[in-house]
């Protein structure tokens, strides 16, 4: 049976630049909380700091 070799996957240079989820991690436990629209981390309970971030 003659079956063509499978496309080698794509590196990274094909898939573009990561996005930066830097800003919707929790300082203390580092969950990701994409809403970021409750006052706390759902996963550990860290307050989240108010006001502009560094990463705003």
């Amino acid at each position: 049976m003659d079956t063509p070799d499978p496309d080698p996957p794509a590196g990274p240079a094909d898939a573009g630049e990561p996005a930066c989820l830097l800003h919707l991690a929790c300082d203390a436990c580092g969950g990701l909380d994409p809403a970021r629209d409750t006052p706390a981390c759902p996963r550990c309970g860290t307050p989240f700091p108010t006001g502009p971030g560094p990463y705003s």
